[in-house]
Parts: C-alpha cells; sequence; structure tokens
C-alpha cells in the first residue's frame, strides 16, 4: 500500500483501528504538528502515529544501527556496524531497562508503539523502502523505543578515549627512551593537556552564591600530580594491549558510529546559559540552548506539542521513535540540556585461560581466581539490494563474522572487544549504560514537572547519557543540575591510583573495581557505587545571576591540567572526567555575556540571547592574531635574524597581515551564496564590504591555524614517528607554549624544542618565525592546487572568500537526491564546483560549526555536526512561557514533501519562529487539521 496522499494526510476526519477515544492533530505554518488526546494513552498512540507518518524510516534506520541489524535494510556495507553495536550489546541493555521502568512509562510506550504500527498498517511503506527492495517492516515494540535511547545516551557518554591514550602514550613512551626525551611529560604536559584553552566553568564562575547545592569544598593534594604523570607511567603499558587496543581503534575508524564518537572534541557538543531575571530586560528569567548533534536530513529533532486533557501538556523536541518531549517546555517549566562528559566507561586488560568448567569455555583470572566467561550466539543477516527482488535478506557468515559475542560478568555484562589467544590478553569494557537506566522515565517526568522539585526528582532517573541541565520556571528560578550515575572506582575512593588513571585502559586481574553498591542513592539502578548526588556540580539561584555551559569543566577540577588532585570530603579522589571540551564556545559565551551586564543599563534582552547563539567569532583568534601581529613588528626592527628580517619585506604577507589587524574575528561567508546571520529569514542579501573584509581574514586566519600547528608539533613529531594528536589539542598546547614562552623558551616539559628551527637564531626570533612562515604557506596554498576550484588559483586576497571554504552538507543515509542540498531538488548545490551550502561560522564557535583545526584543503573546512535545534526561552508568570526555536530541516522525512527541508532556510540565517503553545495561538496558525476517532469493527 502506497503513502497517503499530502492532500489525504491533510483531511479533517480518519478512523483508526486501536485508537480508544478521540484525538485531534493541528499542523502550523511550519509544518509541526501539534497532538491533543483526551485520553494520555491516546496522546502517545497519536504522537507514535505522526511520528511514523513523517519519519518512519529514519526511526527504522535509528533501532536497526543500534540493535545491530542495520545491514539487514541496507546492505553488506554495513555488516562492520552491525558486528560492532552487536558486540557493545545497546539492544542487550535495553531489553534490562523495559522492566526497570515505571509501570506508567511502560504504557506510555505500548501506546505509542501501538500508533506507530496503526499507521504502517493503515499507510504502508514510504518510498525509501522501494529503494533498498524492501515491503516488509517489523512492527514496532517498546524495547524498539528504548534502544534508540540508548543508542544516543551511548552517543553521548560511552568514550573510546582510554584506549587512543593508551595507544599513544605507548608510543610516547617508547619513543622517548629511544630519542632521550620524557614521553609521560610529552603526553601529559605538552599535548594531551586536560587544561582548556579557556578557564570558563560552570560552577566556579558563579562565584558564590545562594541556596546552592554544588561541588563540596575539594582539598588538594599537590604530589598527586607528580604520582600520575612521573611514575606510575613509567610502568610501560604492555605492548600486547597496545597491539590489540590499535587493532579494536581501526576498526571503530570504519564504522561511522563510532568514527563520530572519536572525532575531534570541538565538533561534537551543546551550549546553554540561564539569566535571572533581575538581570534581564524585562525582568524574566532567560533560557537559552541549543544541543549539538550530527546534523543529517531528516533532522535529528523533531519539533512537537503533545496535550491530554487535565494531563501533559508540553511542546518542543522529540526523538523519533520515542514518546514525551525530550527538550523544551511546558505550562510551568522550562529545561534544556548539553552533554555532561563524564567518565562512565572503563576499558580492562583481561587475562583469559581456556575452562572446561565454563559455558564459553573460557574464563577471566581476577584476584588468581577464574571467571566464567558468558557467551551468546549470534547470526548477521544482509540485504541483497540491487538484483531486483524485494525482501532478499539473507544469513552470512565468514572469518571476520563473529559467531559469538563473549561477555564479563564483571564489567556490568561487558564484552571482550579485542581477544589475542595466542597470549590469552584480551580488552573488556564496562560501562554503566549496561545496565536496566530509565532516561524514559526522565524525559517523561520532565514533561509532567511543575516546579523545580518536581523537576529535580525527575533528574534523578537519567542514569546514564550524563547531561548538564538547565531550568528555569514560571516563578523566577534558575538551575543547573548534572545528572547519571558516576561509578566509584576502588583505588580512587582509597585516595590514590593504581596503575594508569581510569582515562587509560586499566589492569582487570585486581585493584581497579568499580566498587559494589552497599548503600544506594534514592532511585539508583546501577549496582556499583556512585558519587551521590550532593556532589554532582549544581547550581540555585546563583547569586551572580548566570551560569553558563557549553561541555567545559563544570567543577573546575581540570583548569589545573590535573584531573585528580581533588579529594571528597570521605578522602578519595574526586574524579568526574579529563576530557571535557576546551572552553572555546563555554569561553566566548561567558565572554559576551559579561560584556553585555557591563554595557548600557546592564541588562540582557531576548534579542541579546538569539544574539550571542548566533555568535561566528573565532575566540582561539582573539588570542592568536596578537602574536602575529607582534611577529611582524618585530621582524621589521634591526638586529633580528635574517630569515624573519626577510619575512617584512614579503608585501604579500604584509597585506595578508594588515588584514588581519583590522579583523574583529567574525567570520561571514562573503558571497551573496552565503547564509549569514545577518541574512533574514532565510533571505540572502549582497555582502558589506566590512563583511567582505571579515571573510577574507577569517579564510586566511583559518588556513593559517593548519599550517602553523602543523610547523610546530608536525615538524616535532613526525621525525620522531609519532602521531599528532587532535587538531584541537593542538590549538590547545600552542597557546601553552606561547603564554610561557618568556619562561620555556619553546621548549616543552618533555624536553623536546618545538622551535628549533633555524637553529642559529634567537628563541624568540624562532617562534616569529615559526608564526610568519606559516602564514606564508597558508598564502602559498590557497593560490594553489589545494584550493583550485574555490579560488581559481587567484593571488588576490579579496577572492579568499570564506563562504567558498565552510560549508555543509545535510546528508541523508541514501545518499542522493535525499540529502540537502542536491540536483533535481528545489535546493540546488549553490556553488558550482563545489558541494554543500556555504555557510557563516568556524573553529570553535558559538553557533557550532566547527571543522577540523588542521584544515589545510577546500574540502577541509567542511563540517557535519552543529545545533540540531536553537532555542531562547523567557518565563514571565503571568503571560506564560514566550519560546523561540529553529531546527535544520523541515518536519517530514518524506521525500518530496513541501515539509522536507522548510526550516532549513531560516535555520541557515539564525532566525526562529515562534513555539506555539497556548490553544488560540495553534488554533489562529493552524493550517491543516486532522480529527482522529476509533475505527469500531
Amino acid at each position: 500500500m502506497s503513502s497517503p496522499s499530502f492532500a489525504e494526510t491533510a483531511s479533517n476526519r480518519s478512523a483508526i483501528d486501536g485508537l480508544q477515544s478521540w484525538g485531534l492533530v493541528r499542523r502550523d505554518s511550519a509544518g509541526i504538528a501539534h497532538v491533543s488526546a483526551l485520553k494520555r494513552r491516546d496522546m502517545f498512540f497519536l504522537q507514535g502515529y505522526v511520528h511514523a507518518q513523517d519519519r518512519l524510516f529514519q526511526m527504522d534506520l535509528g533501532r536497526r544501527q543500534a540493535s545491530g541489524t542495520l545491514a539487514e535494510l541496507l546492505g553488506a556495507e554495513l555488516l562492520p556496524s552491525d558486528i560492532e553495536l552487536r558486540t557493545i550489546g545497546v539492544r542487550r541493555a535495553a531489553e534490562r531497562s523495559f522492566d526497570a521502568l515505571s509501570e506508567q512509562t511502560r504504557r506510555d510506550l505500548v501506546a505509542y508503539c501501538d500508533g506507530v504500527n496503526a499507521y504502517v498498517q493503515k499507510h504502508g511503506l514510504p518510498l525509501e523502502y522501494a529503494a533498498i527492495e524492501i515491503t516488509n517492516f517489523e512492527p514496532w515494540v517498546p524495547i524498539d523505543s528504548i534502544v534508540i535511547a540508548k543508542a544516543l545516551s551511548l552517543s553521548l557518554s560511552f568514550d573510546t578515549e582510554d584506549i587512543l591514550r593508551t595507544v599513544t602514550l605507548s608510543q610516547f613512551q617508547a619513543s622517548g627512551v629511544a630519542n632521550s626525551f620524557d614521553g609521560a611529560a610529552l603526553f601529559f604536559q605538552d599535548l594531551y593537556r586536560t587544561a582548556p584553552f579557556d578557564s570558563a566553568s560552570t560552577i566556579p564562575d558563579t562565584s558564590s552564591a545562594s541556596n546552592v547545592a554544588s561541588v563540596p569544598r575539594l582539598s588538594t593534594m599537590a604530589s598527586l600530580s607528580t604520582t600520575v604523570e612521573e611514575e606510575k607511567v613509567t610502568e610501560r603499558i604492555d605492548l600486547n594491549v597496545a597491539r590489540l587496543a590499535g587493532n579494536y581503534l581501526e576498526r571503530l575508524q570504519k564504522v561511522s558510529f563510532f568514527s563520530e564518537l572519536m572525532a575531534d572534541d570541538v565538533a561534537r557538543g551543546s551550549n546553554e546559559w540561564a539569566i535571572s531575571g533581575r538581570l534581564t530586560k524585562k525582568g524574566h528569567p532567560l533560557l537559552a540552548n541549543d544541543p549539538h548533534l550530527g546534523l543529517t536530513t531528516p533532522s535529528i529533532f523533531y519539533p512537537m506539542q503533545i496535550r491530554s486533557l487535565f494531563g501533559i501538556n508540553a511542546v518542543g523536541n522529540t526523538i523519533p521513535g520515542t514518546p514525551s518531549i525530550v527538550l523544551g517546555h511546558n505550562r510551568y517549566i522550562t529545561w534544556g540540556s548539553t552533554t555532561n562528559p563524564m567518565d562512565v566507561t572503563d576499558v580492562y586488560q583481561e587475562t583469559v585461560v581456556p575452562d572446561l568448567s565454563s559455558p564459553s569455555g573460557l574464563s577471566t583470572i581476577f584476584q588468581g581466581q577464574r571467571e566464567h566467561i558468558q557467551a551468546i550466539s549470534q547470526q548477521y543477516r544482509v540485504n541483497q539490494i540491487g538484483n531486483g527482488k524485494n525482501d532478499d535478506v539473507v544469513v552470512v557468515s565468514g572469518d571476520n563474522i563473529p559467531a559469538v559475542t563473549l561477555i564479563v560478568p564483571r564489567r556490568n555484562q561487558g564484552p571482550i572487544v579485542e581477544f589475542d589467544q595466542a597470549t590469552g590478553v584480551a580488552l573488556s569494557i564496562q560501562y554503566t549504560g549496561f545496565s536496566a537506566t530509565r532516561e524514559l522515565d526522565a524525559f517523561i517526568g520532565f514533561n509532567e514537572a511543575r516546579n523545580l522539585e518536581d523537576f529535580k526528582h525527575a533528574v534523578s532517573f537519567f542514569d546514564v547519557g550524563s547531561q548538564n541541565f538547565v531550568y528555569s520556571d514560571r516563578r523566577g528560578n534558575i538551575a543547573y543540575f548534572t545528572s547519571a550515575e558516576m561509578p566509584l572506582r576502588e583505588d580512587l575512593e582509597a585516595g590514590f591510583i593504581n596503575g594508569l588513571p581510569p582515562s587509560f585502559i586499566r589492569n582487570g586481574s585486581g585493584g581497579n573495581e568499580w566498587l559494589p553498591a552497599t548503600e544506594p542513592e534514592k532511585n539508583q539502578t546501577l549496582p556499583y557505587a556512585i558519587l551521590p548526588a550532593a556532589e554532582m556540580p549544581q547550581v540555585i539561584n546563583p547569586k551572580n545571576g548566570w551560569f553558563v555551559n557549553a561541555n567545559n569543566d563544570p567543577a573546575g577540577t581540570t583548569l589545573d591540567n590535573n584531573a585528580f588532585n581533588q579529594l571528597r570530603p570521605t578522602g578519595g579522589i574526586y574524579y568526574l572526567n579529563s576530557d571535557y571540551a576546551k572552553g572555546f564556545r563555554a569561553g566566548r559565551i561567558t565572554q559576551l555575556i559579561r560584556q553585555y551586564l557591563n554595557t548600557g543599563d546592564n541588562k540582557i534582552s531576548f534579542e541579546e540571547m538569539e544574539a550571542i547563539q548566533n555568535d561566528v567569532a573565532l575566540l582561539d583568534a582573539q588570542f592568536f592574531v596578537p602574536h602575529i601581529l607582534n611577529a611582524m613588528d618585530r621582524a621589521s626592527k634591526n638586529g633580528v635574524a635574517t630569515e624573519l628580517a626577510a619575512l617584512a619585506q614579503d608585501n604579500v604577507l604584509l597585506s595578508a597581515v594588515e588584514r588581519l589587524r583590522h579583523w574583529n574575528f567574525n567570520t561571514p561567508t562573503g558571497i551573496v551564496e552565503g547564509y549569514d546571520a545577518t541574512d533574514s529569514n532565510g533571505e540572502l542579501s549582497e555582502p558589506t564590504q566590512r563583511e567582505i573584509d571579515e571573510s577574507v581574514a577569517a579564510t586566511i586566519y583559518s588556513v593559517w591555524r593548519g599550517q602553523v600547528i602543523q610547523h610546530i608539533f608536525g615538524q616535532t613529531l613526525e621525525p620522531l614517528e609519532l602521531a599528532r594528536p587532535d587538531a584541537s589539542l593542538e590549538v590547545v598546547a600552542l597557546r601553552n607554549l606561547l603564554e610561557n614562552f618568556s619562561v620555556n623558551n619553546g621548549v616543552g616539559a618533555s624536553g623536546l624544542n618545538f622551535f628549533s628551527v633555524p637553529s642559529n637564531a634567537s628563541a624568540q626570533d624562532r617562534r616569529d618565525i615559526a608564526l610568519l612562515q606559516s602564514l606564508t604557506k597558508a598564502l602559498e596554498l590557497l593560490r594553489g592546487d589545494e584550493f583550485a576550484t574555490a579560488f581559481n588559483y587567484s593571488t588576490n586576497l579579496d577572492d579568499y572568500r570564506w563562504g567558498k571554504l565552510h560549508r555543509i552538507v545535510f546528508s541523508s543515509a541514501l545518499g542522493e537526491p535525499f540529502s540537502v542540498p542536491s540536483n533535481g531538488t528545489n535546493f540546488p548545490p549553490p556553488l558550482e564546483g563545489l558541494a554543500g551550502i556555504p555557510t557563516d561560522g568556524g573553529f570553535g564557535v558559538v553557533d557550532a560549526s566547527s571543522h577540523s583545526a588542521a584544515a589545510q584543503s577546500e574540502n577541509d573546512f567542511m563540517y557535519v555536526n552543529g545545533p540540531a535545534n536553537r532555542f531562547v526561552s523567557e518565563q514571565n508568570y503571568w503571560r506564560g512561557i514566550r519560546a523561540k526555536s529553529t531546527w535544520p530541516g523541515g518536519t517530514s522525512g518524506e521525500f518530496g514533501n513541501p515539509n522536507y527541508f522548510n526550516l532549513l532556510p531560516n535555520y541557515l540565517t539564525n532566525d526562529r519562529i515562534p513555539l506555539l503553545y497556548r490553544y488560540r495561538d495553534v488554533r489562529k496558525d493552524t493550517q491543516s487539521m486532522t480529527f482522529f476517532y476509533p475505527k469500531y469493527k
């Protein structure tokens, strides 16, 4: 049966089998569905029905990717993804979670699933299924909804960095011994710094506060820095472990789900902040939130309102495939979130031995005793796309297709991901999300909350997928809460680190275990001891009147480049994580808030909240450009090295430096085809001369950035055959070198000189030569082959417009023509020969649109992650909540539907639309309406 026509979809009456009472779905002018029902059960039924109507294929992809059955839809290329996701066991964890949910949530889930299946039964499948020769649809079940939620949690909290750090540290140690430098110091102090680029920190920045429950007063153990960074790491990492870790990383890099987790941290995250009413122009609390996720077609979030008589009435973002509103507001409260990267994943080195008494024939050795490994049988199936046969899905097997998944019960039922039978060495993973968890209870609790206590109670059910929640309510409160269950490690609780810290692969034979839960916290599900809620970073109504989080360190524990030198009141080490975002976005948001509060009437308006969210200034440029200018100024002085003096005679270089000297660090596209926040409502305008000048400077600086970190770190590490870290870490490392140059002259803690050429020049001259030669190299690249399509070998600086480089494709899993932009649609590629849509933005900006800091060719500056939604709200006790929002796409995932990308133009120009909530506003803006009633047999 074919999909309904758009006219049928908009018809005013429809009988549905399974509906118990009446329901109504209004579509406003933005295509957003407002679902109303007499009964709560029918409200969730219709939410499932509408999700299936607009996003069924997306939902199916989501459940299958997480469950490890995606190849059954998209073919053999997705088999590696299925193997890794099934090994990790997201669906196994989802199955554990169903019984842990409240009885009411389980009923809501069943109702939602009934709605999804009712739609498919009534209307059939969208055209994407025809493209992959599939006609059968497996009915939607509650575990499917849970697995989608668990997969999102996994993407936000599962940590593969333990493995990468261990491999890298092993390489650094070995090279240090061979080449007479300190490999551990190169890792911890020079390159893989835990200290951020900017020191913005959520709780410390609120200063003193009234009514605050925050991180307890932490004592500092200064000697721990030495213990972690020098003594313990001299215990050489087992080469077998490093080899297995490298093999696993190589496999994960080939699976998109995991490769995105391993991407540069600047490209991922979210922003949130709140301002107390006493600091706002109208006297009402303001809240802003923009979660950053993959920018795809269709978009990850689906806007919707759900309302039942005398029950839930909430509006905001939903996740197709799951019930409730996950981010948004109801009549009383507003909430949003950013990822809080707590360390809830540990990787262990295991010793595995044959054991005939074990069902799998294998056991691990723990404290000298054998513990059985469990084996779960697996069977993989692949869709044979392209042979003209429908539903031709066959079972596959082979040497690289494992027949079983090996489970270590001690690791929270975690899997063995790598195993060398010859040596008996294996790697296992322990993750809090393998337990039964109740994120859906939390989301539904948010929908129902009427006040601060209700919200705090709901947060207590958010077990995994660690989030920073931002909150405001009609009574004027603003609040910040971190969530999720943080396991306590036995060595840290004893006040020391046994071997390597938990941010590396740990010894699984004993001494590094998660402690058992002897006195569980209220509402706890994890069977291990967790950090008490009172010790989690949180603040209510801070005295300074505002707070910011952009995935940066909320408690300030890493600001001194050591995440392990604070103590809990119990005497144990207070540890949350060592790998937060490096503060580019948080630092800029904090800077802008302080500017607004220190000018004019010292108040912030709704429009200024939007302006902060739209900001595309480069925070790193504020630091580095003065160093470039200083280098050029020194180059023209007497007595400097010959190589430096020669750079001052290069007129093209001088012209480029002058461009940077007059730049305000903004990043407009500078082209008429480009989308900028200064454009309005999706309509493009000619760039002003100021925008063109800023655009050129943004291009010059951004290409320089890649060249300077290549010059300084590439020339140092490559001769040693050492891999470079993520480019964002190199940006942080470069700032550290330059800030401390007067003391170390460019020599790192490792003993390596990062400014060693030319050897006959002074340290200051070598530094300035590196900075300016990198700019010369950037200009050579811009007029060369690497940028030929964008700039056609031009030597005219005016031609180097940022919009030719900074572009995005909103990609579909099926590629053309489903992606945006694409040929043959109403949104073709704007630039000839260059993929994607040109937008303002760049590395680490608030309006997240980050590319690699090491970018050095015309397609390297494209980006794939950013705001999946921009949201700003204002609380008003008497008039209710005012909210505006925007999304990167359209409400419909059905190709050809008028709402396929209807919201995208406004999104690209950073223009939000009112998020309609009140009945009279929705009714006034209704474009179509369908009345649903039970189908009586």
